[in-house]
C-alpha cells in the first residue's frame, strides 16, 4: 500500500521504485546491526580489547564488523526476492518503471494481453521471474546454514 501510494504522488520511475524500497527494507537493516552490535558488546573478545586499551573504532573494525556482515548478508538475500516481486508487481500494475526500461513485470502485462494467441509470453517472463526469487531464497539459506554459529556443529 505504501508503494502504491508513494508511486501515485511521485510517478511511475526508476527512481522512485528504488527510493520504495529503500525506505522500506533500511529499518530491518538497522535493527540486525543494533541487536548484532548489543549482543557482542559484552562478548569476551570485546572485553579482552577494552583491557588492552583498543580504540573504539578498532574494536567495532576488527571485532564487531566481521560478526555482523554475516547476518547482513543473509538478510540482503533474503530480501532479494521481495525487492523483485515488489518491483514486478508494480511494472504489472502500470506503476513501476516505464517502457522501454525491461523489466518482468511488463512483460507479464504484456502477456496478458496476448493470452488467447500464446501463452509463451506468459511463461517466459514469468518462469525467470520465479526461478530468480526462488534461486535467491536457496542462496539466502545456504548463507544462513554458513554463517549460523548454532547450525555449524548439527550437519
Amino acid at each position: 500500500m505504501f508503494a502504491l501510494a508513494v508511486v501515485t504522488l511521485f510517478g511511475a520511475r526508476l527512481e522512485t521504485v528504488i527510493a520504495i524500497v529503500i525506505i522500506t527494507t533500511i529499518p530491518t537493516y538497522g535493527r540486525v546491526v543494533r541487536a548484532q552490535t548489543l549482543s557482542l558488546k559484552n562478548a569476551e573478545f570485546v572485553v579482552a580489547g577494552r583491557s588492552f586499551s583498543l580504540g573504539i573504532s578498532r574494536i567495532l573494525l576488527v571485532h564487531i564488523l566481521p560478526n555482523v556482515v554475516g547476518p547482513l548478508l543473509i538478510l540482503a538475500s533474503m530480501d532479494i526476492p521481495a525487492v523483485i516481486a515488489i518491483e514486478a508487481g508494480l511494472s504489472y500494475l502500470g506503476l513501476g518503471v516505464r517502457p522501454p526500461t525491461p523489466s518482468w513485470g511488463n512483460m507479464l502485462n504484456d502477456g496478458y494481453t496476448f493470452i488467447r494467441n500464446s501463452q509463451w509470453l506468459i511463461i517466459g517472463s514469468g518462469l525467470p521471474l520465479i526461478l530468480t526469487t526462488l534461486g535467491f531464497t536457496f542462496l539466502g539459506e545456504s548463507l544462513r546454514d554458513v554463517f549460523d554459529p548454532k547450525l555449524r556443529g548439527s550437519a
